[in-house]
């Protein structure tokens, strides 16, 4: 017969007893015993303590989702002040989250963390097919369930899709959120965010085959575009042209000249009295990063803008000292040479609006 006791030195020790019951020598439990306990215990609660994901909040106006952990990596999504995100991992200063369908890397200090989403690797290809109930209706391709046959029936009122109202969110769902998007000025990405579904749901939506906000708009979808300075859209407005320049906090507007800019675009007031309009936007000057539109040639661009004259001038009449820096979609600043994520989030939010 073997017990076992612990002994003063809390060692585990074994006690062996012969046949006529007396008390043989005492034995150490082997390490390889004990070893496979702690090996059964961290098998049974590793799964328990990551099987839990913990949820965040939006608290920045807008936000970008990058491919990478990275100011530098590809923007892939973006996310408005509110959403719900699940955080999946950390590094550094970077959460790797997933929102909408969109996996990727959001800075930490615009996210609110929230108790335990209570989601398990097993029932997350179920929750994602239920986005309603998570994430407040928002929807991606791939899932399934009421949140997307809403989206369709809402889609399919205002003359953008034309299929089933099955509530499988499939190529045909993509391509109709996508027209509506573009339509109504929004990032066009296929996916439903929170921006895309209150503005589906808002009276002002626009119908399928309705004109675009600006009668001077030659762009087909009479929407908002976003301008990708490195692949050609540093020569859409060429050096030496004139074009409109609309803030989107205070809706004031004022005309500006091309002066030169590689990594972005150098403009100046026109006029003193553009220059005043421009001041009274600001108060005064400042680096201060801004949402703006651009108008030129008929189309409507999102892009950023600061408020501090500086370098060159070029128009002697206009009370500028200077130019200021207009920012697109993936521009860089001339100093750094990098894409400034202050500017890259103003963009972000042009998006969302309309002339």
């Amino acid at each position: 017969m073997t017990l076992y006791r612990n002994d003063a030195r809390s060692r585990f020790v074994h006690l062996r007893k012969d046949q006529s019951g007396r008390k043989g020598d005492e034995q150490p439990v082997p390490k390889v015993k004990k070893l496979a306990v702690l090996a059964f215990l961290l098998a049974f609660l590793l799964p328990v303590s990551f099987a839990l994901a913990k949820s965040g909040k939006v608290t920045a106006s807008s936000l970008n989702i990058r491919q990478k952990a990275s100011s530098e990596s590809d923007v892939i999504g973006h996310l408005r002040e509110g959403d719900t995100v699940t955080i999946k991992d950390s590094s550094g200063s970077w959460y790797k989250v997933s929102a909408g369908g969109t996996t990727g890397y959001v800075a930490k200090k615009y996210i609110s963390v929230g108790s335990s989403s209570g989601s398990s690797s097993k029932s997350s290809k179920s929750s994602s097919s239920s986005s309603s109930s998570s994430s407040g209706g928002t929807c991606a391709p791939g899932d399934k369930g009421s949140a997307v046959k809403s989206v369709q029936k809402r889609l399919k009122s205002l003359g953008y899709y034309t299929g089933s109202v099955d509530g499988d969110y499939g190529n045909g769902t993509k391509t109709a959120v996508k027209d509506f998007q573009r339509k109504n000025g929004l990032d066009v990405t296929g996916r439903v965010n929170s921006a895309t579904l209150k503005k589906l749901n808002s009276s002002g939506a626009k119908k399928s085959g309705s004109s675009g906000s600006s009668s001077s708009s030659s762009s087909g979808s009479g929407g908002t575009e976003r301008l990708n300075w490195f692949n050609g859209g540093s020569n859409i407005i060429p050096k030496g042209a004139t074009f409109k320049v609309k803030d989107i906090k205070t809706g004031k507007i004022f005309t500006c000249k091309r002066w030169s800019g590689y990594n972005h675009l150098d403009a100046e007031p026109l006029t003193s009295s553009d220059t005043k309009k421009m001041l009274s936007i600001y108060g005064h000057w400042s680096w201060k990063r801004r949402a703006i539109l651009v108008k030129y040639n008929g189309h409507v661009y999102a892009a950023s803008m600061n408020g501090m004259p500086h370098g060159t001038s070029t128009i002697g009449n206009n009370n500028f000292d200077g130019h200021f820096c207009i920012h697109f979609y993936k521009s860089k600043t001339h100093g750094s040479g990098k894409v400034d994520s202050a500017h890259q989030n103003c963009v972000a939010t042009a998006m969302n609006y309309s002339w």
